[in-house]
């Protein structure tokens, strides 16, 4: 059922959302599916046929639901099947689902009702309660509005893009030292000012970008973006092994395979702590966070 959901969701490149779940559903015989089949057997959600591999992977608001389901089904000493999952569905009242239930003339009332009887719940069965979905900024949930972060910490970092040590980078391995110096820079600011979530990822999304663009402006031979990166890596292009890791593998001892990891592990954290060394005087005079708005609705320092 999931997995059939990530397949019709891999068919257009997209994360499994939770109407590609409500359309795996529509597949399962029973009630349940005769509640969502649309008039002349059209099917609710278009899809290719024969059905492709799975592919892409699960959208926050699918991972949502399906958490849903699962608890639904616990509380109630279940095995997690359809029934629990269209009923979280139903009750997560996710806009593409609803949109899609209006547009086909489907009443979801109706669904939820056919999915209580298949469990042999009662029809007046109170709403399934949603788990908190994941911060924003992570996974595909979109990071908090620029308006909306923390003044105070979102006034330093512009300071910290607008000091970047750009003539520094000679080689990847310094963007890379870069990029992992301003996520620490802001993740400690963060943690700080006490933040949520919410803000603590979306200060990270939103200053992880900007530093990307200003450093792939610099040096674009060295540093780049991620929307190049997801045009030369497609989440539906299959991985290949590395030929030489395999080898590797296979010639030494078990207790050695472990051991180019570990040098680079190593090599990386020196590879930072001496380019955080040498960029100091980039940072000097940064300002401190401060609770007071400028006329630009940004922290003052």
């Amino acid at each position: 059922m999931v997995s059939r959901a990530f397949s019709i969701a891999s068919e257009s490149d997209e994360l499994c959302q939770p109407v590609h779940l409500l359309a795996a559903l529509e597949e399962v015989q029973g009630p349940l599916s005769s509640a969502l089949k649309r008039p002349a057997g059209r099917w609710l959600y278009p899809r290719a046929v024969p059905p492709s591999n799975l592919g892409g992977g699960m959208g926050y608001r699918g991972s949502q639901a399906v958490e849903a389901g699962g608890q639904f089904a616990e509380s109630r000493s279940e095995v997690f099947g359809p029934g629990h999952l269209a009923v979280a569905l139903i009750d997560q009242a996710d806009p593409g689902v609803v949109r899609l239930l209006s547009d086909t003339k489907v009443d979801p009332a109706t669904v939820r009702v056919n999915a209580l009887q298949t469990l042999g719940a009662p029809e007046g069965l109170a709403q399934v309660p949603m788990p908190p979905l994941c911060p924003a900024g992570t996974h595909d949930r979109p990071a908090l509005p620029v308006g909306e972060l923390d003044a105070g910490v979102w006034a330093v970092l512009l300071w910290r893009q607008d000091h970047l040590p750009l003539r520094r980078l000679k080689r990847k391995s310094d963007w890379y030292a870069l990029s992992n110096l301003e996520q620490r820079a802001a993740w400690v600011l963060a943690e700080r000012r006490a933040v949520d979530d919410d803000q603590r990822y979306s200060l990270l999304r939103h200053h992880g970008d900007r530093v990307e663009a200003l450093a792939h402006e610099a040096r674009s031979d060295l540093v780049e973006t991620s929307e190049q990166g997801r045009q030369r890596y497609p989440r539906s292009m299959p991985l290949v092994g590395n030929r030489r890791w395999s080898t590797w593998q296979r010639l030494v001892p078990s207790f050695m395979a472990g051991w180019p990891t570990w040098f680079s592990n190593r090599r990386s954290g020196l590879r930072d702590k001496y380019f955080r060394f040498v960029s100091v005087p980039a940072y000097r005079g940064q300002p401190v966070p401060s609770s007071v708005p400028d006329d630009r609705g940004q922290a003052s320092a």
